[in-house]
């Protein structure tokens, strides 16, 4: 630790002298790996596949600086800028040709209190995101194997709030809960009357519980003015919602359980709100200094919607770490995506991505791997963190 605050001290001093704050930490980890995926199933309905083909991927690395001073009488002036190094393996540009930028990750001024709690103020995790994550076993998480985003199975109702204020509670005897707000700075307008603008801001609550190895975790978000299924639409009066129940507990010979339950409701312009359930169900088991661990994942029906059975989707996630030392591991895994017809879950990191004929107006690509897809993927890599 005391390296890293040296190096961070170094590297901020060769931009202020003297450096203002008392303890400055550079941290992160960069994580690769090579992979065979592809993508198969939608050309029988005039879809796109994804040729089968071996890749060199990062596996969401980053990299922050992070600190503090104390202010006195139990309180310490927190701050955090942390990065992105998704795609280092190809000049920091992903499929979608979207570059990698300075504190795209959770970034914050704060102030932290023993006795009163932790204010946040910028970007950060939701408190949903937050606390649910507790109680998650997710062996393969930051890899193409992860199980949790906004796209996939799991944890679809997690997100980073951008323009955002965070208020964490002190632990509480294991007990401890946030809440967090997203203003909407832009107000857009209305998609059905363009003479009136949205207001979509986000409210996300979370709260977990841990006793010894058992966690019990649950949260809520809501965003407001947001129609459609996936909330992409702008319309007042309407709202995206989730909400989900997650608990894991690790018995004395090393085997951890974990299962979670998550819905969404969806704000519906033509009719009744649709919903959609999911679950995941995932065990592990530490052997020495490695640990393997399968997970099933499973999206149910879109209720209210035309052919509901059409947007369920299911997931199998088969991983292993070894550690070489505290801070370099070794990694293997092999997942499957099978979409119904409608479905269009992708891989929450490295998602398989065909290229549209044109850019968009800001040079990206649209992601247009089309539904119904059987995505597979099996690789293997090297993490080392810092």
């Amino acid at each position: 630790m005391m390296k890293k605050k040296l190096i961070a001290v170094a590297l901020t001093a060769g931009f202020t002298a003297p450096a203002a704050m008392a303890d400055v930490t550079l941290y992160g980890f960069l994580q690769g790996g090579v992979e065979s995926v592809k993508a198969t199933g939608a050309a029988a309905n005039g879809g796109n596949e994804y040729a089968s083909r071996t890749r060199v991927s990062d596996q969401n690395s980053r990299l922050g600086f992070k600190g503090t001073e104390d202010l006195g009488n139990g309180t310490k002036a927190i701050w955090q800028i942390e990065s992105s190094l998704r795609n280092f393996e190809q000049g920091g540009v992903n499929d979608v040709n979207q570059s990698a930028t300075f504190g795209t990750r959770n970034t914050f001024v704060g102030l932290d209190n023993a006795e009163l709690g932790t204010l946040r103020l910028g970007q950060y995790d939701s408190a949903y995101k937050v606390f649910t994550s507790k109680a998650a076993d997710n062996l393969m998480g930051d890899t193409t194997a992860d199980t949790h985003g906004s796209s996939s199975i799991a944890g679809r109702g997690e997100a980073r709030l951008k323009n955002s204020v965070h208020y964490t509670t002190p632990n509480w005897n294991g007990f401890q809960a946030g809440v967090s707000y997203g203003v909407d700075e832009d107000r857009a307008a209305d998609a059905n009357d363009a003479s009136r603008k949205t207001k979509r801001d986000r409210w996300s609550l979370g709260a977990a519980y841990t006793l010894g190895t058992l966690v019990i975790a649950a949260g809520y978000d809501r965003q407001a003015d947001s129609a459609g299924y996936g909330g992409s639409t702008k319309t007042n009066g309407k709202k995206t919602a989730y909400w989900q129940l997650a608990s894991s507990y690790k018995f004395d010979f090393g085997t951890t359980i974990a299962a979670s339950y998550e819905k969404g409701s969806y704000g519906n312009t033509a009719g009744s709100d649709l919903k959609q359930s999911g679950y995941t169900v995932a065990v592990s088991q530490d052997i020495g200094a490695a640990v393997v661990g399968l997970s099933y994942n499973k999206l149910g029906n879109l209720s209210n919607a035309a052919n509901p059975n059409d947007y369920a989707a299911k997931q199998w996630v088969l991983g292993a770490r070894y550690n070489l030392s505290k801070s370099t591991s070794l990694y293997g895994y092999y997942t499957q995506i099978k979409n119904n017809a409608a479905a269009k879950v992708n891989f929450a990191n490295n998602p398989l991505v065909v290229k549209a004929a044109a850019p968009n107006s800001d040079g990206s690509f649209n992601n247009n791997l089309s539904a119904g897809n059987k995505l597979t993927a099996i690789g293997a890599g090297l993490k080392i963190a810092f």
